[in-house]
């Protein structure tokens, strides 16, 4: 079913066929476009090393706005000496109605060109939408949105002078939205908060949520999460999707045993404070050091041979072995390897920091090897197109501060739409001159202000689609 046809198919009074000109496509008014280019802007519209108003019909007459036709008019009075003395006006009631009546009329005129617009650029942005995920074999679809384009720009031209506007993105009801974040941090800054609340309410008034994405290994993410859902920052309903849980198979309700501590008859222990104890052998040599949360729950437990580090391991919240941090016996600060096990104790992931082995070993529960990857990049986007959103229609929101951003965009290749937020700016200058230069081929973008709206609207090279994110007064988040 082609896109068009979908947009029957679900009979959304937004849009209709491309190839009828008489519907209309009321969305959001758009005010987010450089003002000198229309008078009608203001119209009202990790661990270690990994871790219209009133829009009432009127008669303009073809565009020739026109008097009052019951206005009672001037009696004719008599001429010559028999004339009686003509009385003066009682004040000047009658044109100070023509007078509203235009005025009326003017208004009508400039609200129904704000909202034709808005349904405009709506459009186009929709048209936009369809060139940006039609396949390449698409012919019809591609053309249809195309020549849709076209008509419009001349519309556009024809009433406001200029269809350089930048128009709204689009958001199907049909896709799937993801806020992709490197990580959750516990205390947000003010920035950070502000673009969570942003998104979150910018999507509420389009009736969409946006779920989250997270790939950086964190055994607290899920209790954050829940925090920012407390605190407002994000949608109660939405849902955190994090690599290593997924990975590791934390998501899936199973029965687990807690880990318990490997003890020889002839360890002894001391005590080193509520939450720390070390292990000694028959010789007083430590053997390990075990530390605890606040739920007297294994967190790590440190391994040594004659006082030398050899490895950490790290337990989750469940208290289950989730990860081993090999050291170089060398070198206590130098993580060599490190083992990522899933729920059950099958080993799951190794990462290698050593010359000798692939980077990222991937293996399935009976221990076969599945893939290897150069980088973290490489394994997310393995993850994301073959697990994550697999068989998903997804939309990927991203700041352009992540460090994934550039490799993310590779996504696109896969059927995903991927659009970059800008809060600012001033912000990863690199990355912001290469977005207006068109050097990574993006064509939508959340702005974090109406100024960055102006800004990229104003300097870029390719024309974008832009939405500004709802602005808000953002409270100050306490854990």
């Amino acid at each position: 079913m082609s896109f068009f046809d979908r947009k029957k198919k679900d009979n959304d009074d937004n849009y209709s066929d491309l190839n009828n000109p008489s519907y209309q496509n009321p969305q959001p008014d758009q005010n987010n476009f450089d003002q000198a280019q229309s008078q009608f802007n203001d119209a009202p519209a990790g661990m270690g090393t990994q871790f219209a108003p009133n829009n009432q019909d009127f008669n303009n007459d073809n565009g020739n706005f026109y008097f009052d036709q019951n206005q009672a008019q001037q009696p004719v009075q008599p001429q010559g000496p028999a004339a009686a003395p003509q009385q003066p006006m009682d004040g000047n009631e009658e044109w100070q109605y023509t007078e509203q009546d235009l005025q009326n009329t003017l208004d009508q005129s400039a609200d129904l060109k704000a909202q034709l617009r808005s349904q405009l650029l709506a459009d186009r942005s929709y048209c936009n939408h369809v060139l940006r995920n039609a396949a390449s074999d698409q012919i019809d679809e591609r053309k249809q949105a195309s020549d849709r384009i076209t008509e419009i720009n001349a519309s556009l031209k024809e009433w406001f002078g200029t269809d350089e506007m930048a128009n709204e993105i689009y958001m199907d009801q049909n896709s799937d939205y993801y806020v992709f974040a490197d990580d959750l941090a516990v205390n947000p800054d003010g920035d950070v908060s502000k673009m969570w609340q942003q998104l979150t309410r910018t999507l509420a008034d389009k009736g969409l949520l946006a779920n989250a994405i997270t790939v950086t290994y964190n055994d607290d993410v899920d209790q954050t999460w829940l925090n920012y859902q407390n605190a407002g920052f994000v949608d109660g309903n939405a849902f955190l999707i994090n690599m290593y849980n997924e990975l590791q198979g934390r998501n899936l309700n199973t029965p687990v045993t807690p880990a318990e501590i490997p003890f020889d008859a002839d360890y002894r222990v001391q005590h080193v404070s509520d939450k720390v104890d070390k292990i000694l052998d028959a010789n007083d040599k430590l053997v390990m050091e075990v530390s605890r949360n606040m739920n007297h729950q294994l967190q790590i437990i440190r391994h040594y041979k004659d006082s030398n580090l050899l490895s950490r391991d790290i337990f989750d919240v469940n208290g289950v072995i989730s990860a081993t941090q090999f050291y170089d016996h060398r070198n206590a600060n130098k993580v060599v390897r490190e083992n990522f096990y899933r729920q059950d104790g099958t080993l799951v992931l190794i990462k290698s920091y050593t010359a000798d082995e692939p980077y990222i070993q991937l293996f399935s529960e009976g221990n076969v090897l599945i893939s290897t990857f150069d980088s973290d990049e490489d394994l997310i986007i393995w993850w994301l197109k073959n697990q994550a959103l697999k068989q998903t229609n997804a939309t990927i929101f991203v700041s352009i501060n992540s460090e994934y951003y550039k490799k993310l965009l590779s996504l696109r290749d896969n059927g995903f739409e991927v659009i970059p937020i800008v809060m600012k700016q001033s912000e990863n200058a690199e990355v912001v001159s290469d977005l207006i230069e068109g050097k990574d081929k993006v064509n939508a973008v959340l702005a974090g202000s109406d100024q960055v709206n102006t800004y990229l609207n104003k300097n870029s090279k390719n024309k974008l689609d832009i939405t500004t994110l709802k602005d808000i007064d953002t409270p100050i988040y306490k854990e």
